[in-house]
């Protein structure tokens, strides 16, 4: 189950023509990452929980064709993540173990390893812990010597930052029980802050602790620095995750990453975390530094891009200087990278 109806405001202006699981991420749709998750668990069906623009999220994973039997599930108003999953399992009719994963998260978890766990420890539920440096952006998981999560840690400012602390990573294994007593709800809930802390209190969640690669997208400074991340994690640890085997780009160790249909002009400069993705065009002498260019972006002679984002089809006329900014068609918001 992939929970992908939320309406991305965290991303405005990127996601307010396309909703946030189409967007482009190194050239693939943010679903697919998640599909990465389906096809490595052996999932028999994929369902996914839609809502804000859901006819694009559908389109988009038409073109899917992994092992997996796909279900598209709508939901009529927002219901939550709680609710959007119970909505989803009854539409679909799904029974038995479910594995669900927000839409917004990008991770080299291995699911046999969270299925291990979940075996062993006999689990109602099994979440998926990772360690962050900044705690205080997610909300933290306590976990006892049993390794069953206790409590839930709202997101406050005020949490010490102490070093690596594990988060909730969006991504759950629900027993047949579990997917049973999450089916029989209707309405509007959350998991994170109602199931869950309930869960919890009954000693009915187990963890994982995930140490490996794991980023949330959800908002405009996390969606441009996982870019680089993954881009460092490429250039470390290969390319085998992350559908980084593709053949049509380019990696430099300055963490240049060009999509082969990019066209570049004479004695264009770029220095340093440079993502230009298809169909890019940058006219002669153009200067980037720390920015992404999303598909089919502009730049005519003569333009500067520092840290910045300029969304799908911009053009930016002879001359622009865009620094510390989200640029997309007209709108320019500020951003800080």
């Amino acid at each position: 189950m992939i929970l992908s109806g939320g309406q991305g405001t965290r991303l405005y202006p990127l996601t307010l023509k396309r909703p946030k699981s189409t967007m482009d991420f190194l050239d693939r749709p943010l679903v697919d990452y998640q599909l990465d998750l389906v096809e490595q668990a052996g999932c028999k069906t994929v369902a996914l929980a839609l809502g804000h623009m859901s006819e694009a999220v559908e389109n988009t994973c038409r073109s899917y064709n992994g092992r997996a039997r796909m279900e598209f599930v709508s939901e009529d108003k927002p219901l939550g993540t709680g609710g959007a999953l119970a909505n989803a399992l009854q539409q679909a009719e799904l029974n038995g173990p479910v594995m669900v994963v927000n839409g917004d998260i990008i991770c080299d978890l291995a699911p046999r390893s969270l299925l291990e766990t979940h075996e062993r420890a006999g689990a109602f539920i099994t979440l998926v812990g990772a360690p962050v440096r900044n705690p205080e952006a997610f909300g933290l998981l306590s976990i006892d010597e049993q390794g069953l999560v206790t409590a839930f840690t709202e997101k406050t400012a005020r949490q010490p930052a102490s070093g690596p602390s594990p988060v909730n990573a969006g991504i759950y294994l629900f027993s047949a029980a579990a997917t049973a007593a999450v089916k029989s709800e209707s309405g509007s809930f959350s998991l994170e802050s109602d199931f869950f802390p309930e869960m919890a209190a009954r000693g009915r969640i187990a963890a994982h602790l995930h140490q490996g690669f794991w980023r949330d997208v959800g908002t405009l400074e996390s969606y441009f620095n996982a870019h680089f991340d993954v881009l460092a994690y490429f250039l470390m640890m290969g390319t085998a995750n992350f559908g980084g085997k593709r053949p049509n780009y380019s990696l430099f160790r300055d963490l240049i990453y060009l999509h082969d249909s990019v066209s570049l002009g004479d004695k264009c400069d770029l220095f340093h975390r440079v993502v230009l993705m298809a169909e890019a065009k940058l006219a002669a002498n153009c200067h980037l530094r720390n920015c992404i260019l999303l598909p089919g972006t502009e730049l005519g002679e003569g333009c500067t891009v520092e840290t910045a984002i300029i969304d799908r089809g911009t053009v930016l006329p002879a001359g622009a200087e865009v620094q510390n900014e989200v640029r997309s068609g007209d709108r320019k918001e500020p951003f800080t990278g």
